[in-house]
């Protein structure tokens, strides 16, 4: 029985390790943007001493973020986006996961009000009436340039091939000095 045990954790630990390898790219890029849009809304907020959850928010976030984008790529809605111009793929990308963003952080809203008004009953009034429009529109905008960013990247990517983006953005650049034939004749 213990051997079972043993083989059954083990499988978890080799499934997990498994998933973080596979999300680990588009986590580690989800979470520097999304603290870097929670630290910006955290400045932006610090006149009016309102506290807002920056590493926890940001690792949750990036972590359902990266596991959506790995699983939703699988979808035939993705299949059937590959066909069409990256610009296209990018816009409806961003606008899928802006809107599921925006969802999400109504639900959680609105549970946090069940539980402080211990039932269902005048929680989405509760909802609609403290919520900070401004701070929400902040929010799916800076969540909307994230997942933009993160889509042209990934099309990028595709486009020019494994490692590509790195050597455009990272490795020195050669140069060549060319002459202009209109330069040279007037020597």
């Amino acid at each position: 029985m213990a051997d079972g045990l043993s083989r059954g954790v083990g499988g978890i630990w080799r499934w997990l390790y498994k998933e973080f390898v596979a999300i680990w790219p588009v986590f580690l890029f989800l979470l520097f943007g999304f603290l870097l849009l929670i630290s910006l809304i955290k400045l932006a907020l610090a006149q009016f001493s309102v506290e807002t959850r920056v590493l926890s928010s940001a690792v949750i976030g990036a972590l359902l973020g990266a596991k959506a984008a790995i699983v939703l790529d699988e979808t035939p809605l993705a299949r059937r986006l590959e066909r069409r111009r990256g610009i296209v793929v990018v816009a409806a990308k961003t606008l899928f996961y802006s809107g599921a963003t925006v969802l999400l952080d109504f639900v959680e809203r609105f549970l946090e009000a069940v539980h402080k008004l211990h039932g269902f009953s005048g929680a989405t009034g509760y909802v609609i009436a403290h919520t900070n429009h401004y701070r929400v529109f902040a929010w799916v905008l800076g969540i909307s340039y994230v997942f933009a960013l993160y889509f042209t990247f990934v099309e990028i990517h595709k486009r020019m091939g494994e490692g590509a983006l790195w050597r455009l953005l990272f490795e020195p650049r050669k140069i060549t000095t060319v002459r202009s034939p209109k330069l040279t004749s007037l020597r």
